[in-house]
């Protein structure tokens, strides 16, 4: 009788266990914040959050996760290569070996507009580059960007002199003491940046007068094997673009900022891409462009 007890306790404790696994349905992990300050992930998780839930009917419930704080993008794709995270999707920007390693579903989380680009400066250079005009003139100034970013990899590529760190709020008071002349950013993040960082170093600002211009697709990324639940991804990201979801989120995290950054008034500067040579060009039909900003004159005002 005692162990037939023992045997039933173990059985209600095993029932009791996967209840809320059922419950709570597939467990997804996205990509954490490096810092506290750090925002850059808050869209992304929204827009996968999006995509699940447009298709619950055919997968079920599901439960999202975020992965460690404070880890650094080589950091993260190595845990990633690993299997680390149970999964784990994470947006990260194409390049032939990514595609080779990892599963892509090819639409472009933030509509490639991050590969518009203006910089940070310190408020005595805010005027140093007006007669900047293409890459020649540009690269006798220093740049800073990160360790294991695509665009170090880019403007390196185009013959841009740039300083790599590993930290990213680092970057900013780089800046601000004048150990470099330039900070570029994606045209979406830098607005909510300088609300932020322009806190606590009081001389950053933002460049009025240069928009570097590269394609750089980012995409939702996840292991090789992880083949059904990418295809649950997929199929929820082309519902939100086909009901208007997916650009009503976009807009709402950053039209405001494009708006501000007033890119048709500024000198484009064309950069080459050369990593990725094998991605299928159709990913471009979801892109961002210039003439939707000129299209609505009210919001560029605001």
């Amino acid at each position: 009788m005692k162990s037939l007890l023992n045997k039933l306790g173990v059985l209600i404790v095993a029932v009791w266990i996967q209840v809320p696994a059922l419950a709570f349905g597939t467990v997804f992990t996205y990509m954490g914040n490096e810092s506290s300050l750090d925002e850059r992930n808050t869209y992304d998780r929204r827009l996968l959050e999006l995509a699940l839930e447009k298709t619950v009917a055919e997968y079920g419930p599901y439960t999202m996760q975020p992965s460690g704080e404070g880890l650094s993008l080589s950091r993260l794709i190595k845990l990633a290569e690993s299997k680390h995270y149970p999964n784990f999707f994470f947006k990260f920007s194409a390049t032939d070996e990514m595609l080779s390693k990892f599963l892509a579903i090819q639409i472009p989380a933030d509509r490639g507009v991050v590969g518009y680009r203006v910089a940070f400066v310190h408020q005595d250079n805010l005027n140093a580059f007006n007669k900047v005009t293409d890459i020649s003139s540009l690269a006798k100034y220093s740049i800073v960007q990160g360790i294991g970013w695509l665009d170090t990899s880019i403007m390196q590529y185009n013959k841009l002199s740039v300083f790599q760190v590993s930290n990213y709020i680092s970057m900013f008071a780089m800046v601000e003491r004048k150990r470099v002349d330039l900070f570029f950013r994606g045209v979406n993040e830098i607005a909510n940046e300088y609300a932020d960082f322009s806190l606590t170093h009081n001389n950053l600002r933002t460049e009025p007068n240069l928009l570097l211009v590269y394609p750089l697709p980012r995409f939702f990324m996840t292991s090789k094997d992880n083949v059904s639940n990418a295809k649950r991804v997929e199929l929820g990201l082309q519902r939100a673009w086909k009901d208007g979801s997916f650009v009503a989120l976009w807009r709402e995290n950053h039209f405001a900022s494009l708006a501000k950054a007033q890119l048709a008034k500024r000198k484009i500067i064309q950069l080459e891409n050369p990593f990725i040579t094998t991605l299928d060009p159709n990913y471009t039909q979801y892109n961002f462009t210039i003439s939707e900003l000129l299209n609505e004159p009210a919001a560029v005002q605001n």
